[in-house]
């Protein structure tokens, strides 16, 4: 399970403060200011403590890695960050042994993941690509084939 807690100490780890507030676009946001980082959240938009960690695990992606950038910034370079910021966060709270781990102790299914892990099934479901599809690893036999 991820550990909300461990999500925290990673973000100050990173020199990130949490800051409360009501953004109205997205569940959080990211701005840098010399090394330093803001983390913007709106917990009403987050709506649980499991989408929360998603969100967190995510906006921590993008501390670790420095990967911020202006809100007109061209798309290639958005697009760029933000998988950036995933391969971050899959790596260090989804590790491709935890996975197994948890598909050999018979949670073969991307809800099941959720559970597990209490992360949200999309983010279990894009970590799953990203394993498979961009690093070639395979899970399978444990895991059924779609």
């Amino acid at each position: 399970m991820v550990e909300l807690s461990q999500i925290y100490e990673d973000l100050s780890a990173q020199n990130a403060r949490l800051i409360p507030y009501q953004i109205g676009f997205s569940p959080a946001a990211v701005i840098e200011c010399g090394g330093e980082y803001g983390v913007f959240v709106d917990f009403e938009r987050c709506g649980s403590v499991r989408r929360l960690k998603g969100v967190l695990a995510h906006e921590a992606g993008h501390c670790a890695t420095g990967c911020t950038h202006a809100l007109a910034s061209p798309w290639d370079l958005v697009e760029k960050h933000e998988y950036k910021a995933n391969r971050w966060a899959f790596e260090r709270y989804l590790p491709p042994d935890e996975l197994r781990r948890a598909m050999e102790a018979g949670c073969t299914e991307p809800w099941q993941l959720a559970e597990w892990f209490d992360l949200p099934e999309p983010d279990i479901r894009h970590a799953l690509w990203y394993y498979t599809e961009c690093r070639g690893l395979r899970f399978w036999p444990l895991m059924p084939l779609k």
